[in-house]
């Protein structure tokens, strides 16, 4: 299973850098990387990548309109399929991610410490260094482990997962997400990130045989002013529990 993780991994990211503007200087606040209005509603998102068969994602992922808003949904009956997109970013100069997403259905019985059971309403990974090897950092909204969990994945020894939303309570209601993956890696992997190589999408509920449900928007990375300012506008605390599961 973990060779099944690294060929995903490296077939998203080893394309062409999609869309990539011209680097940005240090004095921005923030970069946007995605808020899927460039598409028009019930398409694939123009700049993403598919791992995996081509057809499947664009049966789970399409860009949806509510309210005047564009954003991407994602719909899993039994699936998993990913999506990224290629961006070259230097994490002291953008530490942070920050992004909104909804769940409206999670895996039954999902569970992120097994194998067995690993699906994820809503996942959203960062990945860094490489497509060859890379590292990864999996953000995601989980049926049943507590917020703030903290983990090596179960099928990638090369990733690490983090719980920042948990079970039904806030299921249907938009959540913003804003994390500093830089400190994250340090903290994971004892090192400096080389370099993010892009982000990924996963919502998926193949093991558990169940189906789940997401959306997703307004992707942006952050400098470390601009974390500063959305740490302390925010009014959710994240606890931070002892990593379990194998070190």
């Amino acid at each position: 299973m973990w060779l099944t993780t690294v060929i995903v991994l490296i077939a998203v990211f080893e394309l062409p850098l999609l869309g990539r503007a011209e680097e940005p200087s240090a004095s921005d606040q923030t970069l946007s990387l995605e808020t899927f209005d460039a598409d028009q509603p019930r398409s694939f998102p123009s700049q993403w990548a598919v791992r995996g068969d081509e057809a499947t994602a664009k049966a789970v992922y399409s860009v949806a309109e509510e309210g005047g808003n564009r954003f991407l949904r994602a719909y899993a009956d039994h699936q998993d399929v990913q999506i990224g997109i290629s961006r070259s970013i230097k994490p002291k100069q953008f530490p942070a991610l920050q992004w909104r997403w909804r769940v409206k259905q999670l895996p039954t019985g999902a569970d992120e410490r097994s194998e067995k059971t690993n699906d994820s309403a809503a996942g959203v990974y960062v990945v860094f260094d490489n497509s060859y090897l890379p590292r990864a950092i999996k953000y995601v909204w989980s049926s049943t482990l507590p917020v703030g969990t903290r983990m090596q994945s179960p099928v990638y020894w090369r990733s690490r997962v983090v719980v920042l939303q948990s079970g039904a309570a806030r299921v249907g209601e938009w959540q913003q997400e804003v994390i500093n993956y830089y400190q994250d890696y340090k903290d994971f992997f004892g090192e400096e990130p080389k370099k993010v190589i892009g982000i990924a999408i996963l919502t998926d509920s193949d093991t558990t045989k169940s189906i789940a449900e997401a959306d997703y928007d307004d992707f942006s990375l952050l400098t470390a002013g601009a974390l500063a300012i959305a740490q302390t506008k925010s009014k959710a605390v994240q606890i931070a529990p002892a990593m379990v599961g194998r070190q």
